[in-house]
């Protein structure tokens, strides 16, 4: 039986885009395909992301994966404005897995930030090309031609082209150097910062889009799979006696696994082959099949929380360290201390997982939901043994995908059978696969400690975590989380006191850990969060204010002569006063502090991540023991904007996943398995529970931050801290339902 190949740390760098190759330009007098439906004649390709058909269309091609968050749509409307290409005439080309491209990797929410400026170069040469072309030909210096609105005019003598009509001699152009390129100012711009509507909405309202769900390919066959539910399992027989004798089913074929680290290996399972989905998932209800043990068939995730919550670790690590925290707590009016626990989380993607591979002799074709099409190619390189030239990633729309996408162990399946039947195949996740078979978000128990002194000023703070990381996914023995994790809250807290020390104590992972929307920020901004509202309270001191005073005076965060390297990209220091003022923002949008009535409250709570900065502020009410969030504000500071319309909609969705996963998200395990299996037993917010949303977008002339993940962050400790103002229990352990009924 074929064996995945085992991932090392170099492959893991290069899956999650870390050191990829810089982008190539080059001109070429090639034909290009263009967007599928709209036939160009000709298409002349000026760099490796716009093409000029003869027939005036303009195709930019899309290299990010779009999974609703509008990168289809905000990167190429950023190289159009630059090009000065007419809307209207533009087509978006999604791009196959290519290092041409540069990183692909889409997550991270550093899309825009990457690759805003390559993008308006992009729009620039070309443009530049289009108006050499036309000065060339009317043999009039450049500088007296004007591109704009899709032509080249030369006002002194009145001539005008098309771009279509100059295509071919701009092709024919050498590539400008950068340095040569000249942009528009901000008042100049025609579409950056404007809310343009999604290039794929109507495709999508009518359902002619392709989903990796909707690939179809002939000759192809249907796979559905039955996984250990245990990590580290294997299969150590089976019998396919039954499902064999299901109408459709072709085939069952063992896959191996129970590799560790797992990184995106296939789990071990047995796949059934079959004419069509239904029969494929019939066949499989057939399957008896024997697991062999596993060293994590014990695991029960409830207690490991537990345990870690009885007490702080002997072994904790300090990661962070100013002034002598015990003298401080030795010398308090008064010392608080709380634990939090937050449990595992899945992604529940509405789309489930799903990937097609052909193979034809030493090649092979993928069609994929994948968020990072270069790693799968990588990957399924690797594993077939074929050279990467010969491997081609077709990358269709995601159904959502919040880092679950970006792993590529379902692709994995589909190559594997495709080899082993010599057919292609379709595997199909269902609900429950995602649900029981995934890359689950770190569960984590965090112990506070605050000091205060006479004056309810905040003298001391002691916190230790305890969380399995993302990193034991790839590596042996890693059971403290690593310093890119610690680094989104936890170490990096924005409190200004004299005395502050943060801790770090083992946790050995039992099942993937996998990163999911906001990964670590989500835990440590409730933490955090909830921990000062809770000194406020007892303070006896408006919240909003004691988080300001917390946060302290103007400054950059800086933590590095205190233990902790930050790890912030130049040009994107963490800033306090942009923290502040989000608050103040959020603080105005919802009128705090505002009258309630009885069982009413507001919280607030604020976050830095992804080089963003975020406020939520959230009114709740409670009527015996039953809960419902009336309004949630959220303020956003993410730099420059390009597409005001889809920012919104991400912060919209952010506020809804955060609400899901804080009132009412929780994966457990028990024997090694995971209990959860659907939207029955992990629901996901309705329509009926959502509340009032209000989004501010803060004006800025900052760099390019991060959209699709900051916004999730601060939702739990606002909703947590508004339900102990509201005369609720105050709430250390999540979800919310289990304390109080969600409607």
């Amino acid at each position: 039986m074929t064996h995945l190949t085992k991932l090392d740390r170099r492959s893991f760098l290069k899956l999650t885009g870390v050191g990829t190759a810089g982008l190539a330009l080059h001109a070429t007098l090639n034909t290009a395909s263009a967007a599928s439906g709209n036939p160009m004649g000709k298409a002349l390709l000026l760099n490796v992301f716009v093409q000029i058909g003869t027939n005036n269309r303009v195709t930019i091609v899309a290299h990010r994966s779009e999974m609703g968050q509008g990168i289809r749509t905000s990167l190429p409307q950023v190289v159009a404005d630059e090009l000065d290409a007419d809307w209207d005439k533009v087509d978006v080309l999604q791009a196959e897995g290519d290092k041409k491209y540069g990183d692909q990797e889409t997550d991270g929410s550093h899309s825009v930030r990457d690759f805003y400026q390559i993008m308006r170069e992009m729009g620039a040469s070309a443009k530049l090309m289009l108006v050499q072309a036309a000065a060339a030909q009317w043999k009039v210096p450049v500088e007296t031609c004007v591109a704009k609105d899709h032509r080249v005019t030369h006002a002194a003598s009145g001539k005008s082209l098309s771009y279509g009509e100059l295509a071919e001699a701009a092709a024919k152009q050498p590539v400008p150097d950068v340095k040569t390129l000249s942009f528009k100012s901000p008042s100049e711009f025609k579409y950056i910062g404007k809310s343009v509507a999604s290039v794929d909405l109507n495709d999508i309202v009518r359902g002619s889009t392709t989903y990796g769900i909707d690939t179809q390919i002939d000759g192809m066959v249907y796979a559905s799979i039955e996984r250990c539910p245990v990590l580290g399992g294997k299969v150590k027989s089976f019998d396919a006696t039954k499902a064999k004798q299901v109408k459709g089913v072709l085939d069952v074929i063992k896959i191996d696994g129970g590799i560790e680290p797992p990184a995106f290996n296939a789990l071990a399972g047995v796949a059934v082959i079959a004419t069509n989905t239904w029969a494929a998932l019939q066949g499989r209800k057939q399957l008896q099949i024997v697991w062999e043990s596993s060293a994590h068939e014990s695991y029960d995730s409830r207690k490991d929380i537990a345990a870690h919550a009885a007490a702080i670790a002997s072994d904790a690590q300090v990661v962070r360290k100013r002034g002598d925290v015990d003298a401080a707590f030795a010398d308090a009016a008064k010392n608080h201390e709380a634990v939090y626990t937050l449990p595992h989380l899945e992604h529940a993607t509405m789309e489930p997982l799903a990937a097609t591979a052909k193979i034809t002799g030493d090649t092979c074709e993928i069609w994929a939901c994948t968020q990072s099409p270069q790693g799968v190619r990588e990957h399924i390189a690797g594993l077939l043994g074929f050279k990467l030239e010969n491997v081609k990633v077709n990358v269709t729309l995601l159904g959502s995908a919040f880092g679950r996408k970006a792993k590529s162990d379902f692709v994995a399946e589909a190559a594997l059978l495709a080899k082993a039947t010599g057919k292609p195949v379709k595997v199909t996740w269902t609900r429950e696969d995602t649900t029981r078979s995934g890359y689950y978000h770190a569960y984590s128990v965090q112990h506070f400690k605050g000091a205060l002194d006479k004056n309810h000023k905040i003298t001391a703070l002691d916190a230790t975590v305890a969380s399995p990381s993302i990193s034991s996914t790839f590596q042996p023995n890693v059971k403290t989380l690593q310093g890119f994790e610690l680094g989104q809250g936890f170490a990096t807290a924005p409190l200004n006191a004299p005395n502050l020390r943060f801790r770090c104590a083992p946790a050995v992972a039992h099942t993937r850990i996998g990163w999911m929307r906001s990964v670590y920020n989500i835990n440590h901004a409730f933490t955090y969060n909830s921990f000062i509202d809770e000194l406020a309270r007892i303070s006896k001191r408006d919240s909003l204010e004691f988080q300001l005073e917390a946060i302290g005076e103007d400054r950059e965060i800086k933590t590095e002569s205190e233990g902790f390297k930050n790890g912030t990209p130049p040009g994107h220091p963490f800033n306090t006063a942009r923290l502040k003022n989000a608050l103040k923002v959020v603080q105005k949008s919802c009128g705090w502090p505002a009258s309630v009535k009885s069982g009413e409250g507001w919280g607030i709570a604020a976050h830095f991540s992804f080089l963003s900065y975020v406020a939520v502020a959230t009114k709740v009410s409670i009527v015996k023991k039953e809960l419902r969030v009336l309004e949630v504000h959220i303020a956003l500071d993410c730099g420059q904007i390009v597409n005001p319309d889809r920012v919104r909609s991400q912060l919209e969705g952010s506020v809804i996943f955060g609400l899901s996963a804080a009132l009412l998200g929780e994966i457990t395990f028990k024997n090694g398995a995971v209990e959860q299996s659907s939207f029955d037993d992990y629901p996901l917010l309705r329509i009926n529970q959502t509340p009032k949303i209000v989004v501010t977008l803060i004006n800025s002339n900052e760099p390019h931050a991060g959209v699709g993940e900051p916004g999730v962050p601060p939702i739990a400790a606002s909703v947590t801290n508004a339900i102990a103002a509201a005369g609720g229990p105050r709430i250390r352990d999540l979800p919310v339902k289990k304390h109080l009924t969600v409607s």
